[in-house]
């Protein structure tokens, strides 16, 4: 019982001091309403004026200006404030009922421009207000008819009245529900759409998991136990092969790890990523694997961590572009930071034909020219070049440029120009 009370007495409050809901017209017309309200108003107050003159009281015409202005005050409010219109109606009403003598030979004291005007305030009144706001409206408006109407009209008036409150009050419950279901729909179709990433994610991780992986451990379980499988072999082959089981085995936790983030359906715990001075660890990694690549570091340098990331791994890309199909070329990396941008340049010479490379070029269009940095994916299965493309994707990402192609002496050349502010 005393949350009726206080839900009734908030309602009284919103329909006395209370302001009406914010209006976001959504076309050209709802946007143009105030001005056509107002427009209204001043024609409305024209003829209102020559109504008085002709019904009303007979005096100056200051006078009666001043009763038209306040007849026709609430259309202007109508189509941005239509309970303070009404509450403005519902004053010069009792104001025209009682100071202006208008002609009692109408139906109701009160001029056509106010007959006209109050059925468009309660509806549009009825429209953007709750029903709980409506029946203290409803109310007013009763009490209204019953203290100023002629007996003979109260019962019709009355009626008029119930039926724009109970119209008004459907059509905007048929908003409410229409809006609820539109918001219902589009989340539904936000779910639809995770629930298809997820799908897709699950698959790929099965995928990865059903051949990469598996691949990449019998590459670590052979490199491992050949030492044990084949006999004689030399010491530095046995290192080498080490060192390939050892990669392998990295791999495959980095692969554990990106399976566990496809298939979680949670935000991933974020684990440390390279950074720039990380370039100084991926070129002895190179190095031991036999590349033969030469690096001009920035020690001490400060870079954002979405710059040193991008560096690090489009010179990661190049490098292992450049040994697949540049094998025995030297590579060449070199770093430059300036005020606003970081530098990062990769170029490999022609590769050595004796050595059985193969070359970007040769893949894709039967050329024998040496590749190497940026064009090994181009020889990939449908030639998509996934390796320039995820390069090209990680300079622009953070506002950058990339450039890749050959030089005029047969190598290749990768160049990234990473901005400082990143932009996204």
């Amino acid at each position: 019982m005393r949350s009726v009370w206080k839900v009734g007495l908030r309602d009284l409050r919103t329909f006395l001091i209370g302001p009406d809901p914010p209006v976001r017209p959504r076309t050209r017309l709802g946007r143009s309403l105030p001005t056509i309200g107002v427009v209204v108003a001043i024609l409305c107050g024209l003829a209102s004026y020559e109504y008085l003159r002709g019904n009303g009281p007979h005096v100056g015409s200051l006078f009666l200006t001043l009763d038209a202005a306040l007849i026709v005050a609430p259309i202007g409010l109508v189509a941005t404030r239509p309970l303070l219109a009404w509450r403005v109606a519902w004053l010069v009403a009792v104001y025209t009922y009682l100071a202006v003598d208008i002609d009692q030979g109408t139906p109701w004291p009160w001029s056509p421009v106010q007959m006209l005007s109050y059925p468009v305030l309660l509806a549009v009144v009825a429209v953007r207000h709750r029903r709980g706001v409506l029946i203290w409206v409803g109310l007013s408006a009763t009490l209204l008819v019953v203290g100023t109407v002629r007996s003979q009209n109260i019962a019709g008036l009355l009626l008029a009245v119930t039926a724009i409150l109970v119209i008004g009050d459907q059509v905007r419950r048929r908003r409410e529900v229409q809006a609820a279901l539109a918001q219902e729909e589009e989340r539904t179709e936000l779910a639809q759409a995770r629930r298809a990433v997820a799908e897709e994610r699950n698959r790929i991780a099965r995928e990865m998991h059903d051949v990469v992986a598996h691949h990449m451990s019998l590459i670590a379980v052979r490199a491992e136990t050949a030492v044990y499988r084949i006999d004689g072999v030399p010491p530095a082959v046995a290192e080498e092969l080490a060192a390939i089981a050892g990669t392998s085995r990295e791999a495959l936790v980095e692969m554990r790890r990106l399976l566990g983030v496809l298939r979680s359906t949670e935000t991933p715990l974020v684990e440390p990523q390279p950074v720039l001075d990380d370039l100084t660890r991926l070129v002895r990694d190179a190095r031991e694997a036999g590349v033969d690549v030469t690096f001009d570091p920035l020690p001490g340098a400060t870079v954002p961590p979405a710059v040193g990331l991008a560096a690090f791994r489009i010179a990661q890309e190049a490098l292992s572009n450049a040994r697949r199909h540049a094998a025995g070329a030297p590579v060449h990396i070199a770093l430059t930071l300036g005020p606003s941008a970081l530098d990062l340049s990769v170029r490999n010479t022609a590769g050595d034909p004796s050595s059985g490379a193969r070359s970007g070029a040769l893949s894709s269009a039967g050329s024998s020219t040496g590749s190497g940095a940026g064009s090994g994916d181009a020889g990939d299965s449908g030639g998509e070049r996934h390796g320039l493309l995820g390069m090209r994707e990680r300079a622009t990402a953070i506002g950058g440029t990339f450039e890749a192609g050959p030089d005029a002496a047969g190598g290749y050349t990768v160049h990234a120009t990473l901005p400082l502010e990143v932009t996204p």
